[in-house]
């Protein structure tokens, strides 16, 4: 092996690894950069969440979608303000499990169940979504900000 072969081969390696380490920054940048996009998001549905608590809408998450048709999803939900969970009937919406809403809807009778108190939701009844990892998003950016 001569000189300029080893030389040549360390340059190699040296490139490969600024590249890698180019990578592993680039990566983190986008985490944190979409870790502070959810946050400032559950920022905003909170405050959203407050004022609009006064006419009917409130906050929600999905727990489990356990059915999926044409013209909606079935899903239990959990409401945020008390803890008490309810079916609901999402119209022409398939929301995924773990979600947050900020909904409005009215409680009827379902039938596929023969449950009383299950929650209909229109499709413009549904004011914001959020993914199930807003919320840690939120909190982890709080303690990066301390």
């Amino acid at each position: 092996m001569t000189v300029v072969d080893a030389v040549s081969g360390g340059v190699v390696v040296l490139g490969v690894i600024a590249a890698v380490v180019s990578y592993g920054r680039s990566a983190r940048r986008r985490r944190d950069a979409e870790r502070q996009r959810l946050a400032a998001s559950w920022e905003a549905l909170i405050r959203e969440r407050d004022v609009a608590r006064a006419s009917g809408v409130y906050l929600v998450q999905a727990l489990n979608v356990y059915q999926r048709a044409r013209r909606g999803c079935k899903a239990v939900i959990r409401w945020c303000d008390s803890g008490a969970t309810q079916d609901a009937w999402f119209w022409d919406r398939h929301i995924a499990p773990g979600s947050y809403l900020l909904v409005r809807g009215a409680v009827g009778f379902g039938p596929h169940n023969s449950n009383p108190n299950v929650l209909y939701v229109q499709p413009q009844q549904v004011h914001r979504i959020l993914p199930a990892q807003a919320p840690a998003a939120w909190q982890a950016q709080k303690q990066a900000d301390l």
